[in-house]
């Protein structure tokens, strides 16, 4: 055929919209394009490397879990931001700022974990729900007749709508459970139901997409993922379009302030309620004092008077006894027949006696 006068449509004449700038890289049609791609790469990224070392995280199930399949292993933690870590990393680290400290260094130096991260209680356990899909290229012991085997590869999902959560297109929460006042009593030795609990809060998946969160509600996943409260949720590789990241940022400053003043005011109401205790002792002995010093005024009064008394009546004695005893005497001070005698009665009866 040939020669007919048909057109090329490889010259750029017949191109829609060749040459102009919709089709260029940086057009701003273009750039938000760009963005959701460069998050979501982000964001994969994020989902199955360890922030630290960038070693790929491993999802294989635990031996652990008592059978359960289906939950990625315990080694896996997330921080505030929702960047993830493996255990031994994140231990590491803090090890390493501990011992920065202590040699003195600059307390804010920011390190692997970076400031956000105060220390373990910061850092929680992920554990995913991953289902597994063969893979070529792995020695294993399953041949398929030619000689090559397959090795399972696991990808974490939602265990409710299935999503791929790994591939960084689907938005997901980590449930960070409340703490159970049972813990308390597990150890002090007294008896609960370790296994119940154990299955339920150890070796169950604790990630969960925003889209089983708004199906569900908060109070329908109670029961399964539960007790946990939704302040509590931690957005995992949450994207800086939008200004998402820079709220959750914002919310845990906050919250870490908050938690620093709550801490300062309990102990100041430890200190003063010792002050108060110490002031109320003090008055307390002060007022005891103070009853006590009439109590022991009175006592000594009552002694002294007891004494004076008591020598009185020695006296009046001794002096009765020595006038019974003297004739002279008893003329002049005792006797009570002679009480009528005449000043005359009482000189002839002296006179007589010295003669």
């Amino acid at each position: 055929m040939g020669g007919d006068g048909g057109t090329i449509s490889s010259n750029r004449t017949y191109l829609r919209g060749a040459g102009k700038a919709c089709h260029t890289a940086d057009h701003p049609s273009n750039a938000a394009k760009r963005a959701k791609l460069e998050d979501t790469e982000q964001a994969r990224l994020i989902l199955t490397t360890c922030a630290i070392s960038g070693a790929v995280l491993d999802l294989t199930p635990s031996k652990q879990h008592h059978g359960n399949n289906s939950c990625s292993g315990a080694d896996i933690v997330v921080c505030p931001y929702g960047k993830l870590y493996k255990r031994e990393e994140a231990l590491e680290a803090l090890l390493r700022r501990s011992q920065q400290i202590n040699n003195g260094g600059d307390h804010g130096v920011a390190d692997a974990l970076g400031s956000h991260v105060r220390g373990m209680k910061d850092l929680h356990p992920v554990r995913f729900y991953v289902t597994s899909a063969p893979s070529n290229g792995g020695n294993n012991n399953n041949n398929n007749g030619n000689g090559r085997g397959t090795m399972a590869r696991y990808t974490a999902t939602c265990p409710i709508t299935s999503g791929e959560i790994g591939s960084g297109n689907v938005p997901s929460f980590v449930i960070v459970r409340s703490k159970n006042p049972k813990s308390k009593d597990k150890k002090k030795g007294s008896p609960t139901n370790d296994n119940d609990e154990t299955d339920g809060i150890e070796f169950s998946p604790n990630v969960i997409s925003e889209r089983a969160i708004k199906e569900m509600g908060i109070e329908g996943l109670q029961s399964e993922y539960g007790p946990f409260e939704e302040r509590n949720m931690i957005r995992l590789a949450p994207p800086k379009a939008g200004g998402v990241f820079e709220e959750i940022q914002r919310m845990w400053e906050a919250r870490v302030e908050e938690e620093r003043v709550a801490k300062m005011q309990k102990k100041k109401d430890k200190k003063r309620k010792r002050g108060t205790t110490k002031e109320e002792v003090s008055a307390k002995k002060k007022s005891e004092t103070k009853t006590s010093l009439p109590i022991v005024a009175a006592a000594a009064s009552a002694s002294i008077q007891g004494k004076k008394t008591s020598v009185a009546d020695e006296a009046r004695s001794n002096i009765q006894t020595k006038v019974a005893n003297n004739a002279v005497l008893s003329s002049l001070f005792g006797g009570a027949g002679k009480k009528n005698q005449t000043e005359k009665e009482k000189r002839d009866a002296l006179f007589t006696r010295n003669c």
